[in-house]
């Protein structure tokens, strides 16, 4: 009969730094879709980045599209390659006729990140209509958007209306305010400061994906993801980085530089997840999850995951995603949700 203390055991754990954290996650269908100016544009930045994922650029701006490094292009007709000026209606009307079109290409796909930017014609009309077209073939549908300049009196209203619209037809949206560029980077010049939101946008999506594909300690798979944001209409996201040995601070950092204005202690769902170091411990790990959910008041449902990078030795990468957050942008509203349809008052 073979013994070993407590103490022997956790000694040969400590000892033993070979083992393989990687096991089979099943394989995903998973597309990213830029609608309109802004979402193109993310694309090409995504791409330059690294994204090894399917990529979908769809506009009616036949210049914009030319420009757009995309696996597939979509130009959406109406307008015979010009834009729609503004016009939301003729972007709604675009995308609707080309519904078979679109259809299509999301067949048999699991999950869609949408990424666009509200307040223009393209993006504000078609983008509802896309996210609705991916749900109705199944996908689940996460919607990344930018909010125009407070300045942009005319585009921030559009943006409000196409906010609701696609509050609709996707199963979270994440809001990102362009006024956050203002605290954040108020000297970099203009072409630089969007940079950091597509920067953003592609960080936000290529986690999600690295989350959910790439093997880990603490694996998040797509139940995970759709017990979250299912829950959810607006999201928000915190990103924090900093020294293992203060976990503290890095989630207050996180959670002081929301890029929108949101009330994220109403939270209904929480989606933490951690990149470490080897060096990263449980009590550590166990640390930072502890101080998000103590910040959040409504007993969310949290879904947690970690992974290790060799890179990250004394340091530890922080994201989290909250869902069903109050926005002071729209200001109250009543959502009620019927038959997984959510209808806004």
């Amino acid at each position: 009969m073979i013994r070993l203390s407590l103490n022997s055991i956790i000694r040969r754990v400590s000892e033993y730094t070979d083992y393989d954290v990687h096991r089979a996650i099943e394989e995903l269908n998973i597309m990213v879709v830029g609608v309109g100016g802004a979402g193109c544009n993310a694309i090409t930045r995504m791409k330059k980045l690294g994204l090894d994922a399917p990529t979908v650029a769809i506009n009616t701006d036949m210049g914009n599209l030319k420009m757009v490094d995309a696996d597939k292009k979509i130009l959406l007709k109406d307008m015979k390659g010009r834009g729609t000026g503004g016009n939301i209606e003729i972007g709604e009307r675009s995308a609707v006729r080309a519904r078979e079109e679109i259809s299509e290409i999301f067949h048999n796909i699991d999950i869609i990140f949408l990424t666009t930017g509200l307040g223009g014609g393209t993006g504000t009309g078609a983008s509802p209509v896309i996210a609705e077209i991916a749900r109705k073939e199944g996908a689940l549908v996460i919607s990344i958007v930018t909010i125009p300049f407070n300045i942009e009196k005319a585009r921030v209203v559009r943006a409000k209306e196409g906010l609701k619209k696609i509050m609709k037809d996707s199963n979270t949206v994440i809001v990102l305010e362009n006024d956050k560029l203002m605290d954040i980077v108020p000297q970099m010049p203009l072409d630089k400061a969007f940079m950091v939101m597509d920067h953003l946008i592609s960080y936000t999506i290529m986690s999600f994906i690295d989350m959910i594909t790439k093997p880990s300690l603490i694996n998040v798979d797509i139940s995970d993801l759709r017990g979250v944001v299912e829950r959810g209409n607006l999201s928000t996201i915190l990103l924090g980085e900093g020294d293992i040995n203060n976990p503290r601070k890095i989630v207050t950092d996180a959670l002081n530089n929301p890029f929108m204005n949101v009330d994220y202690t109403t939270a209904n769902g929480a989606l933490i997840h951690l990149t470490v170091g080897e060096d990263a411990t449980l009590k550590t790990i166990y640390s930072t999850v502890d101080t998000v959910s103590s910040f959040l008041r409504n007993d969310p449902k949290i879904t947690m995951g970690a992974r290790i990078e060799p890179e990250y030795q004394g340091r530890m990468r922080l994201l989290v995603v909250l869902t069903g957050i109050k926005v002071p942008l729209l200001g109250e509203m009543k959502i009620e949700k019927n038959l997984g349809i959510y209808t806004i008052r």
